[in-house]
């Protein structure tokens, strides 16, 4: 396959050849500017409350800005800060559950291995540069003010190598005060704009690096920003807008298709030159053309004066900017939102309120004083009464009051006591009000409550998790349109032909894919794999545990999964338990444990190996063909003893059967031979007597040959497993 060009320039360059001419720059600056005040001017005041409650929350002295502290401009202002922790608290569930994209395919040539690689290259380059600062500062700055920002760009891997033009997404880049920052087309209804047609990102930089930059142009973008109070230190900045205009334009489509495989690739007209076409189809590609709307988008770089930069088109088909809200509805047309602390500052007012008079009255009148004659308080004794706190005088002196009709003493003591004042009963009351209306907000869910079961401290739980429900599900969206910008950045500028790319695992192992790979499935079809501009895939996003957390309850799991095994006799599966538990467990000197655990999760097939186990585990089995394992060759030892015994056990059957025939073929003969000399002696018994010759004389006569007695049969020789009944018949 042809390897097809393209370049899209990041979105930090100085203007080339793109730019327009000065009168089609002085009309986009114009539109710029009336869109500006059509979208921002309806916004002023909400966007004013946000800044407030972020900044009640974060600088000392904020929550008695505005009207409210002008009425105690001469009293203590105490800061009793009880709306922080409630902020906290939905953050803290946040970063417990980490948000992010999951790519998987949705039809055409995608396929679920590539979108694993999107996945991959997603957490890679969000590690490299460190997008989850800019998700965690949109998210604090949605859940305090109710809006919060951060946007998209493509960045050269390398700025110093300039033979090299390959670059990078960064899937997420700061922006800070994005309430004051950040503003989309008013006519867009979505939650996550994608249905804008323009959008702007306003940045603050030094007066000092601006100039530098671009001289003799430091003119202001319009902020429309209601102050709310007087700072004495601010930095000298001059802020510039950022401005993305959605463009469609008729563009050709061309469409190759292979007359062999019928396989089809689609390359906008702008994206290939004819050198390249005629390769195509030298190689036997077949070209047509069709004519589509293609959505582009054009980034302009401008202050209040004019456009400092035509940065052109920008990589993908979105407005690179991802907004966050906190709580959002539109009411009489109007785009509105808020975070936790908007409707909880006048109860932290009212508290601060009272219990700054409190502190106050007790300041001015911390215990009763006495009243006493002029004359009972000569100078002498005025400093003793006057620094009698500041010098804890262990008594007081004055002079009686002395009667000049009798000289008798009229008066010894004070003649009365001013006492401290009391507390006004609706200071009290609102006080009160206050404290009980702040109270929800230092429940702690965890904390343990005397004679409270487990389940109502569950329920308090999920009470108190509900607060952060919408927060979490608001910014699950967000992601998920970060996932929507990225995969069509990605399809753009991760295009060349065996490039290998960073990946990273969820658990943050390092890894790569190759751009473009060679790839033969299971069915036997070649095809590439790892080629993002083919096919379709969609952006899922859950909101799920950290990982840590999940590790943690995977942990307990299998644990009491192997117990419950255990107690089953099923020892395979309290095994496979067990490795899964220890694989899980995070800790100091556990990587060899978990080594040790995954090669053995290998043996009993619990893992698929990687590839690299894979071919170290065939570079194993061949090394073990060459040369045997010695538990092998005992293994093969000891089959071969038992089937060496077997013959032998065989053989000695075959000779006890053997042995067991011939003792009735000698059984038989035996028989047969006896039968045969009882004949013959009966033969001879019927012959004639012979005429017997006379003995010699002085020896005596021969005896008559005796009748021999006729044999018995004798019982033959056992056999293997018992005798025979029965003899062999005659």
């Amino acid at each position: 396959m042809a390897t097809v060009a393209r370049k899209y320039d990041n979105d930090e360059d100085k203007p080339d050849e793109r730019s327009a001419d000065e009168s089609t720059l002085k009309e986009v600056h114009d539109r710029a500017m009336r869109r500006f005040e059509d979208s921002a001017g309806p916004q002023t005041e909400i966007r004013a409350h946000a800044l407030a409650c972020r900044r009640f929350i974060s600088i000392p002295g904020a929550m008695w800005e505005g009207a409210w502290g002008e009425q105690f401009e001469n009293s203590i202002k105490v800061e009793i800060d009880k709306l922080s922790r409630g902020v906290e608290k939905i953050v803290t569930d946040y970063r417990a559950n980490r948000i992010v994209p999951d790519f998987r395919p949705a039809g055409g040539d995608s396929d679920a291995e590539t979108a694993n690689t999107l996945d991959g290259i997603h957490r890679a380059d969000g590690y490299h540069f460190k997008a989850q600062q800019a998700r965690d500062n949109a998210f604090e700055e949605a859940a305090a003010g109710g809006f919060g920002a951060y946007r998209l760009c493509n960045e050269y891997v390398d700025e110093d190598d300039g033979s090299s033009d390959e670059q990078r997404v960064n899937p997420a880049l700061l922006i800070a005060d994005a309430d004051q920052r950040v503003f989309f087309d008013s006519n867009a209804k979505l939650y996550d704009k994608a249905d804008a047609e323009f959008g702007f990102v306003l940045t603050a930089t030094s007066r000092e690096n601006f100039e530098e930059e671009w001289p003799d142009k430091a003119v202001d973008w319009p902020e429309n920003i209601v102050a709310s109070a007087f700072e004495w230190f601010a930095p000298d900045v001059v802020v510039k807008c950022e401005y993305y205009e959605v463009e469609k334009k008729k563009e050709k489509l061309l469409i190759f298709t292979q007359v062999l495989s019928k396989a089809e690739q689609r390359i906008w007209e702008s994206e290939i030159d004819t050198d390249q076409i005629a390769e195509l189809e030298a190689m036997g590609w077949k070209k047509t053309t069709q004519s589509r709307d293609r959505r582009r988008v054009h980034k302009y770089l401008m202050t209040g004066a004019e456009v400092l930069d035509d940065c052109g088109q920008i990589a993908g088909p979105n407005i690179p900017i991802v907004p966050v809200y906190g709580k959002r509805w539109y009411v009489e047309n109007q785009e509105r939102f808020r975070g936790h602390v908007s409707k909880l500052m006048d109860a932290q007012r009212i508290y601060n309120g009272r219990v700054a008079k409190l502190a106050e009255t007790d300041a001015l009148s911390p215990r009763e004083k006495p009243i006493f004659l002029a004359e009972q308080m000569p100078p002498h004794l005025r400093d003793l009464w006057a620094k009698q706190e500041q010098e804890r005088h262990p008594y007081a002196l004055v002079n009686p009051v002395i009667d000049p009709v009798t000289g008798q003493i009229a008066a010894m003591g004070p003649i009365g006591m001013i006492q401290p004042p009391t507390l006004n009963q609706v200071t009290a009351l609102l006080l009160q009000i206050a404290s009980g209306d702040l109270a929800e907000e230092l429940k702690d869910p965890d904390e343990v409550v005397a004679n409270t079961s487990a389940a109502a401290m569950d329920i308090a739980a999920t009470r108190v998790d509900d607060k952060s429900a919408i927060y979490l599900d608001n910014m699950r969206q967000s992601v998920q349109r970060e996932g929507e910008i990225y995969l069509g950045m990605a399809k753009e500028v991760y295009f060349e032909v065996g490039r290998v790319l960073e990946t990273m695992t969820e658990e943050g192992e390092d890894g790569e894919a190759t751009l473009h790979a060679p790839h033969t499935d299971k069915g036997g079809k070649f095809t590439y794999k790892n080629d993002f501009a083919k096919g379709r895939y969609k952006v899922v996003v859950d909101v799920s545990e950290a990982t840590a957390t999940r590790r943690d309850k995977t942990v307990k799991s299998a644990l009491k999964t192997a117990e419950v095994a255990t107690l089953a006799q099923d020892m395979e599966l309290a095994q496979a338990a067990i490795l899964t538990a220890v694989m899980n467990q995070d800790g100091e000197g556990m990587e060899d444990l978990h080594r040790f655990a995954r090669k053995r999760g290998l043996a009993i097939g619990l893992v698929e190996p990687t590839e690299e186990e894979q071919a170290e585990m065939q570079a194993a089995a061949e090394a073990e063909g060459q040369q045997p394992d010695p538990m092998q060759m005992v293994a093969g030892a000891q089959a071969q003893a038992l089937g060496a015994q077997a013959e032998k056990d065989h053989a000695m059957s075959i000779k006890t059967m053997a042995d067991v025939r011939l003792s009735d073929a000698k059984a038989t003969q035996t028989l047969a031979d006896a039968a045969k000399k009882k004949a013959e002696t009966r033969e001879i018994q019927d012959r004639p007597p012979l005429i017997e010759a006379e003995p010699e004389a002085g020896l005596p006569a021969a005896p008559p040959p005796a009748e021999p007695a006729p044999a018995e049969p004798q019982a033959p020789p056992p056999v293997e497993g018992g005798y025979e009944t029965e003899g062999p018949q005659q």
